[in-house]
């Protein structure tokens, strides 16, 4: 029965049609010329060459000179790094296949599908949706193995990774009707943060929208969305299947020591996980001004918790010494539902919060994803580390918990004795 209950679940969420922008986050612009990928630049939409030059060539010509539009017609296309640019509008068709060109991660330092205002002069206006608004198009994420050596004894941070998108001095974006197909991989999806270096110094994103976004077989800690940074964006019928599905975690240890960046004036609405860790992650690390959260319909089956509070703490990384442990402020959540299961992804760190008779259905799966199986613990948890407080506030109202014998919300003060053993 529980596993049905998953598979109705997913076909719900990949059904999903597309809602309307709203005005206040996203402002819709208009595009005077439309070319088509494969007849007006010649690429092959059926072979597994890197289509990365024709693309972004593109981008830069329709973007030099005023915007335009950009069809990606049905086929299999491998990008890498590509550099989207003001005024583009990209959209894919539905039986159309986005791929990472697996050559270029070690030879170019691959980092993500496409990006947006990674190292550049701020990007306006970009678009990256499907053809059809009431289907998605598909991103699919192979299994990497290309080891980066940074990390010998941490083997799963020792791999390269790959974001689908990457976002960073871009305002007025919207990226919506996407499911990736992921292979655990390192990295969110989507990830967004400031920059922290240069003449650009504390760009952030600003004025999107993200909507109707699946991610499946997603990497514990990972998942659909991380947002280290990012102000005025609305967050709407998102699913990860694994990992995080909406991370509002602004861990970045450059931007703590010098305090640039923040996450504030967030809308998530029909946020859901399954199988993973949380459904909405609150982890500020020592960042100070992230602020006004509004999430309502958070939803989570089989995972640790549907919201995941995490403390302001320091870590050991950073060498400002005068950090303060960070905080979120005005943060409303509405409406929590979570269904307990036995599958959700777990690290050691939180085996101290699960009930001393649910400890023994903790399970090894992949060590290298440095998670295990283990059943869910609570709908909402709040995750100070053992003798640590809460040090933010948060209003979590209308919580329903189906299945679990423990209170709907947890906290530091009902952690157990550590699990130790492993099966």
């Amino acid at each position: 029965m529980k596993k049905n209950i998953s598979i109705s679940l997913l076909s719900v969420f990949i059904t999903l049609s597309s809602q309307a922008a709203n005005a206040a986050y996203f402002k819709d612009f208009s595009t005077q010329v439309t070319k088509n990928l494969v007849t007006d630049y010649g690429v092959d939409n059926y072979d597994n060459k890197d289509d990365s030059p024709l693309l972004q060539k593109a981008i830069d010509k329709l973007s030099k000179h005023g915007g335009g539009e950009i069809i990606i017609p049905k086929g299999v296309y491998y990008f890498t790094n590509i550099q989207l640019k003001s005024n583009i509008k990209i959209l894919i068709d539905p039986q159309a296949s986005i791929r990472p060109y697996i050559n270029n991660i070690a030879k170019n330092g691959l980092k993500s599908i496409f990006s947006l205002g990674l190292k550049s002069a701020p990007v306006e206006n970009v678009v990256i949706t499907s053809s059809d608004k009431d289907k998605r198009f598909t991103v699919q994420l192979p299994t990497i193995r290309e080891k980066t050596g940074k990390s010998p004894k941490k083997p799963f941070n020792n791999v390269y990774g790959v974001r689908v998108f990457q976002l960073v001095n871009v305002k007025n974006f919207k990226i919506s009707n996407m499911n990736v197909f992921d292979s655990k991989t390192k990295f969110s999806a989507i990830t967004m943060g400031p920059i922290v270096r240069g003449k650009y110094k504390g760009a952030q994103p600003a004025d999107g929208e993200v909507s109707n976004i699946s991610a499946f077989n997603s990497a514990y800690g990972y998942g659909a969305i991380q947002v280290q940074a990012g102000d005025n964006i609305s967050f709407e019928n998102i699913i990860s299947e694994g990992g995080a599905t909406l991370r509002l975690e602004t861990g970045y240890s450059v931007m703590n020591d010098l305090q640039i960046g923040s996450v504030s004036n967030i809308k998530a609405d029909n946020i859901s996980c399954i199988d993973g860790s949380a459904a909405l992650t609150l982890s500020p690390h020592s960042m100070q001004e992230n602020k006004n959260i509004d999430a309502q319909n958070i939803k989570s089956n089989d995972c640790n918790f549907a919201v995941r509070i995490a403390a302001g703490y320091i870590s050991t990384k950073q060498k400002n010494k005068s950090l303060t442990p960070g905080v979120f402020t005005n943060v409303k959540i509405h409406d929590v539902d979570a269904t307990f299961g036995f599958r959700s992804q777990i690290l050691h760190k939180d085996f101290t919060l699960l009930p001393k008779d649910l400890q023994r259905y903790i399970y090894r799966t992949d060590t290298e994803l440095e998670a295990l199986r283990g059943p869910s613990i609570a709908a909402v948890g709040y995750v100070a580390g053992p003798g640590e407080k809460q040090n933010y506030d948060v209003s979590v109202t209308g919580i329903k918990a189906h299945g679990f014998n423990t209170k709907a919300i947890t906290t530091s003060n009902d952690r157990y004795k550590l699990y130790t053993k492993e099966h």
